[in-house]
């Protein structure tokens, strides 16, 4: 007898028929990818001592993966909208790489919060195909991006102070005034 085992997470259906990639999507499920070997490759570290002989591997593994997964956002952020679903999309992965690459605990925690204080730019507002379908590619990179701040380097940073973000700030400003 056969057992009925889903293979997808709950709230995550499978792509509507009629969606239809776009070069963002595609290159945001790449960058899903390597954001979640990146996150792998950071846990790997956590337990990680000098008198560890896999240490080395796993730091230079590490570095191998950030570089892997900054050189695919920065592609990403390079690739041109072909419709307004992938402008989420593209703010995640700027956020993503923002919150890679901050220098301070402030930093990181005003950029994951980004996300609460203006959640209307990292979904789509659309009903369709490709705007539910975007909304959930969103939702799964947000697990990601969670995760990330559940890392210990970034642990201390998720407390966040409403009154610290404006939407002002020109160093979390997503895109450029128009």
């Amino acid at each position: 007898m056969a057992i009925h085992t889903p293979i997808i997470p709950p709230g995550h259906s499978e792509a509507a028929p009629s969606f239809r990639p776009s070069p963002v999507t595609v290159l945001f499920s790449k960058v899903t990818c390597n954001l979640s070997a990146y996150i792998e490759a950071e846990r790997d570290l956590e337990h990680c001592s000098n008198w560890d002989p896999a240490c080395d591997a796993w730091i230079r593994n590490a570095e191998r993966v950030r570089t892997r997964v900054l050189d695919s956002l920065a592609q990403l952020d390079a690739t041109p909208l072909e419709r307004r679903e992938d402008q989420p999309l593209k703010r995640l992965g700027k956020m993503a790489q923002m919150l890679i690459e901050s220098d301070t605990p402030e930093a990181f925690r005003n950029t994951f919060a980004l996300q609460d204080y203006f959640p209307d730019l990292f979904r789509c507002t659309d009903t369709g195909p490709t705007g539910r379908r975007t909304n959930q590619m969103v939702a799964a990179f947000q697990q990601h991006l969670k995760a990330l701040s559940e890392l210990p380097d970034f642990m201390d940073a998720i407390e966040v102070d409403p009154a610290e973000i404006t939407a002002d700030d020109p160093d979390y400003q997503m895109a450029p005034a128009a």
